[in-house]
């Protein structure tokens, strides 16, 4: 065989053998960390191996490329890898899979070499498939020699015939389709060679007319779309330039989704263009649906449609464009009435669908060219989406308390004043509603802290859900204090939702472990200016009243000035 043709095929086949070697390398490392196997010197030692056989194929590929290809130096390489495998038997086993991984890289070079060597009518091709495969078989038995005990040399022998089967046929397969192919190709060879000597004459000169005129008229057709596409992709360049640099300006997730859709819809002519995000994407609670149109359509409806599409690609996990106009398997009637082009492309960060894009137009030539324009666009917000939240996630760290995620007290104290001043100055009420957990200490000593915290994290939980219901405040004030900060609330209103969170808090049942943990609340309520007048006491009477009730009873809710008659 060539040894041009030899070196060009080994040079394709390197790579697969970088490939198996940097599998049986992190499989030896992967099975000593799991404890797969427990000898350190065996990972060592198949770990030298690996990288032994990696520099010699790195050797014989610059061996190779000096036109010096020798099957025989190659075999050297196979006798090496077998010779460490049964020495590395002998030491001891890795595992029953790492070990297979090796034996199959051992058959591939093999029947690698065998080709090497011409598998039709070498002598010493013949002679290495003996030599090789006993090694082999060898290899493969060894690590289980205890196993097998008197009788592993007639394993070895029915394992040596097997693999000697194995091995015929590969070798007999292969030899027979080349042999096959070779027929094949030169019958059709001599039977098209007369054809194309009788019409090479007159197809000679057909072709010289019709490459002329081709070459004419396929350069000003070239020339035209060339003009045409640059001037089509300097546009969406600009456009994709401007949408990063307004990106790049803003932390607000919001904006620069208002700001994309617009852009692509003036660039591309479109009566319609929205974005849809999924909750929890960027640490938005809710999720974001934004519209970019120049006709009234009904946003509700729109919304629901584009809410239908996306669970569509999530049920589907499809990356492809849905055309919706020629999707007959899928009904949107909304989005079929606003023209004849309408697609939907999924949003994607990783492997991670997070949202869906949907553009619409009277035109048939959004999408010329391809997807391409708008599928960069994706990669661009998905892009700020990342940087957006890692934003958000650095600033949510700095206000929230670490256990509850809740507002911690350093932020509220950065913005209590404020809602004090814009209370005093609109003359609107606020409320302050303080609570703390009864016989906490109780909790901590029966059930361990870890409950305790469990408990905080629970009665969090239900603060936060009540803040978010009212528009309040949820806030964790230290230890097992929680605060509740209710603007524009008046003192009835505050009782109300005072008494709605309490219950909350009592009829929660926390589970931890096998345990089933019910808590109770002392809440203190204070209203600025029904119940107190200066808004700088508001927090501090609450507070009292709050005490108040953990020193009468426990587990009551004491209105400011009217529950605590001792105040």
């Amino acid at each position: 065989m060539p040894k041009e043709y030899l070196t060009s095929l080994f040079r394709y086949e390197i790579k697969y053998h970088r490939l198996i070697q940097g599998l049986l390398a992190a499989s030896v490392v992967i099975g000593r960390i799991a404890s797969i196997y427990d000898s350190t010197f065996l990972m060592i030692y198949y770990l030298v191996l690996c990288i032994a056989l990696f520099s010699f194929d790195l050797w014989f590929l610059n061996y190779a490329g000096k036109d010096l290809f020798r099957p025989g130096i190659y075999s050297i390489k196979v006798f090496f890898f077998l010779a460490a495998l049964i020495v590395g038997g002998a030491f001891g086993n890795t595992s029953v899979f790492i070990h297979v991984l090796f034996v199959f890289y051992g058959l591939f070079m093999i029947c690698e070499m065998q080709f090497y060597n011409d598998i039709f009518d070498s002598i010493m091709s013949i002679q290495n498939f003996f030599v090789y495969g006993a090694l082999l078989d060898v290899a493969i038995m060894l690590p289980y020699r205890d196993l097998f005990g008197d009788v592993i040399i007639i394993v070895i022998l029915i394992s040596m015939v097997i693999t000697y089967v194995i091995l015929f046929l590969l070798r007999h397969l292969a030899s027979r389709s080349v042999i096959t192919l070779d027929k094949k190709n030169t019958n059709l060879f001599f039977e098209n060679l007369d054809i194309r000597e009788e019409n090479q004459a007159l197809l000679y000169a057909q072709e010289r007319l019709a490459e002329v005129n081709e070459t004419i008229n396929y350069q000003r057709i070239q020339l035209n779309d060339a003009l045409s596409d640059l001037k089509r992709k300097s546009e969406e360049t600009r456009t994709l330039i401007d949408i990063m640099e307004y990106f790049t300006s803003t932390f607000e997730l919001e904006d620069s989704i208002n700001h994309m859709i617009r852009k692509v819809a003036e660039l591309k002519s479109l009566n319609f263009c929205c974005l849809f995000v999924d909750q929890d994407v960027c640490l938005n609670e809710d999720q974001i649906f934004e519209v970019y149109t120049d006709k009234n359509y009904g946003r509700e409806r729109m919304k629901r449609e584009t809410l239908q599409i996306y669970e569509e690609f999530k049920k589907s996990g499809s990356r492809e464009p849905l055309i919706i106009c020629n999707n007959y398997d899928h009904v949107f009637p909304c989005f079929e009435r606003r023209g004849c082009c309408i697609t939907a492309l999924p949003a994607y960060e990783g492997d991670t669908l997070y949202g869906v894009l949907i553009i619409a137009g009277e035109r048939y030539d959004h999408f010329f060219g391809g997807y391409d324009f708008y599928n960069t666009v994706l990669v661009d917000f998905t892009t700020a989406l990342i940087k957006d939240r890692l934003y958000r996630t650095t600033e949510d760290m700095a206000k929230k308390d670490g256990l509850t995620k809740i507002y911690n007290r350093i932020y509220f104290n950065q913005i209590y004043p404020d809602m004090l001043k814009r209370a005093e100055d609109e003359g609107k009420p606020i409320s302050v509603l303080m609570l703390d957990i009864d016989h906490f200490k109780n909790v901590n000593d029966t059930y361990g802290h870890l409950a305790g915290d469990e408990a905080i994290r629970s009665v969090a939980r239900s603060d936060w859900a009540i803040a978010k219901k009212y528009g309040g405040m949820a806030v964790r004030f230290g230890g097992e204090e929680f605060l509740l900060i209710l603007e524009d609330t008046p003192l009835e209103k505050a009782r109300e939702i005072a008494g709605e969170l309490h219950e909350m808090i009592r009829t929660t049942t926390i589970h931890f472990e096998d345990y089933e943990i019910n808590i109770n609340t002392s809440l203190g309520v204070a209203t600025y200016p029904t119940t107190v007048q200066d808004t700088e006491k508001t927090l501090d009477r609450s507070d009292k009243a709050m005490y108040y009730g953990k020193t009468h009873g426990r587990g009551r809710i004491i209105v400011d000035g009217v529950d605590n008659v001792e105040a």
